[in-house]
């Protein structure tokens, strides 16, 4: 049994799913998804409601890729799904599913079958969330994206201005393709955006928001088919993550790192 299932009650984990929990607890809770695969599983049966994370990553908004086919066909098209208190939106509701039977499963990664099984990362917590859009990334959604100098640029010092960081060196990854930034949120914080495509084509993305807990080295997970790298630094969260290779992103990883 985990700690974390005396520690958070399920009025606890309701009440922060609906975003009436206080400050502290709040915290403590984001601080345990970051580690507690259970805690996550926990909070998907508690019947999730998705509609903040919905709209931080509105594809309308965001530009994202045109959704598959079966995701948009009309409701009586889709598989009916048992009536709950809450409404997952229906183009989450197979990141939700998949989110639920990863909390408890270990993947072996695919282009390194000799290595140990990569971590999942906690579904509810940010990384998570990040992962399941990055999902519908592909080469096309970045290709013909250009830059915008003066518009990266005003990006970058409104992250720094609510994250305390600065982003503009990383505009500049020697594998990485840069092309644009943008300021999107997750639970009320800010989260920066960098978008990136590697020289094979595989879009990326750096995230960057304020975390609880203490600083931590690099810690390689996967969620949602894709890896990613993650590290914690004066309290900002770090996140690049795309495709598959671990060693890749993990190579990339370190590029960054040693340019922010």
């Amino acid at each position: 049994m985990s700690g974390h299932e005396t520690q958070f009650t399920d009025a606890d984990l309701t009440g922060y799913l609906d975003g009436a929990l206080d400050a502290e607890r709040t915290a403590a809770i984001d601080a345990a998804l970051e580690t507690d695969a259970d805690l996550g599983a926990r909070l998907m049966a508690l019947d999730i409601p998705l509609a903040d994370i919905g709209r931080a990553m509105d594809p309308a908004l965001l530009g994202a890729p045109a959704l598959p086919a079966h995701l948009l066909a009309a409701p009586e098209q889709q598989p009916t799904a048992p009536a709950k208190r809450g409404v997952i939106s229906s183009w989450l509701m197979p990141a939700a599913i998949a989110a639920s039977f990863a909390a408890g499963v270990w993947i072996t990664p695919i282009v390194r079958p000799d290595a140990p099984p990569l971590p999942i990362a906690a579904t509810g917590g940010w990384i998570d969330s990040i992962a399941s859009y990055q999902a519908l990334y592909v080469t096309e959604t970045l290709a013909d994206a250009m830059p915008n100098a003066a518009e990266t640029s005003a990006v970058l010092a409104q992250a720094q201005s609510a994250l305390g960081v600065a982003m503009a060196p990383a505009t500049d990854v020697a594998a990485l393709d840069f092309k644009r930034a943008q300021m999107l949120g997750f639970k009320g914080k800010p989260l920066l955006q960098m978008a990136y495509l590697s020289a094979d084509g595989t879009p990326f993305a750096l995230c960057v928001t304020t975390v609880s807990g203490e600083d931590r080295g690099a810690k390689t997970t996967q969620s949602h088919g894709l890896t990613g790298v993650s590290w914690v630094e004066n309290g900002v969260g770090y996140l690049l993550i795309g495709g598959t290779d671990a060693e890749a992103v993990e190579a990339l990883s370190e590029q960054v790192q040693a340019v922010i």
